[in-house]
């Protein structure tokens, strides 16, 4: 029988238990099917320091989420989808990621569509048209109760 001594190392190792890495939520998606809003939303959305992707409608908005919702840090998206309500996107959305903020925006009333959603999450709304510094208020505040939220 030979006596090893233990490998310091491997000792150290064994006894490491790794935190998964959080992901950094960088990314703004925007949800739009008019390209001339989608645009300016994004020149406006891009003074956040923040990345944005675009969506045109519920099926691409599913699809980039799914390849990218950990990095997402907040949705902004029209009501009036050409294939899905916004609130009900939104679920389809925080069901993958409970919690997640979401701006809502449309050119019609949506009365109770915040009270419904916010229970699940941070929520707001914000009438078209709007102005960017409107659009940059609504966002840094959703943005902030995240943040603090999580930490």
């Amino acid at each position: 029988m030979s006596l090893v001594s233990p490998d310091p190392v491997q000792s150290l190792v064994s006894g490491f238990s790794a935190e998964p890495v959080p992901a950094v939520r960088d990314t703004i998606l925007l949800v739009e099917d008019d390209a001339p809003v989608a645009m300016l939303l994004t020149h406006i959305l891009a003074r956040t320091d923040r990345r944005v992707l675009r969506a045109r409608d519920g099926a691409e908005c599913r699809h980039l989420f799914e390849q990218q919702s950990a990095s997402v840090a907040l949705v902004f998206m029209d009501c009036g989808l050409p294939d899905i309500h916004g609130g009900s996107l939104c679920r389809q959305l925080r069901a993958v990621v409970p919690g997640l903020p979401m701006l809502l925006t449309s050119g019609r009333a949506q009365p109770g569509l915040v009270a419904l959603l916010e229970p699940d999450g941070p929520t707001a709304f914000i009438s078209k048209p709007y102005l960017p510094a409107e659009v940059l208020r609504h966002v840094r505040t959703l943005l902030g109760v995240s943040a603090g939220n999580n930490g």
